[in-house]
């Protein structure tokens, strides 16, 4: 159960961050209507990815979903990042 904890707790909120930032990058606003944005949806997201992570059989299967979508949003943060300048 603590596997699973952590994995919601600390990848979550990870997670949740890192998909939070990319919808910055891909949303063509204003920097205070993006970071509004971003502060409404952080939460909601993390409540969602910790339902996920608490679905999962079990500890392990939790990490491993966080780090598989951890890996694919820090790529399209990356990309997207570089593609800006």
């Amino acid at each position: 159960m603590w596997k699973k904890t952590s994995a919601a707790l600390i990848g979550g909120c990870l997670l949740s961050i890192s998909l939070t930032l990319n919808l910055n990058y891909l949303l063509p606003l204003s920097v205070d209507a993006l970071l509004m944005l971003g502060m409404l949806l952080a939460f909601p997201v993390w409540g969602a990815l910790m339902v996920w992570c608490y679905s999962s059989s079990d500890g392990m299967q939790a990490w491993k979903r966080c780090s598989g979508l951890m890996t694919l949003s820090l790529a399209l943060n990356t990309v997207l990042f570089f593609s800006q300048a």
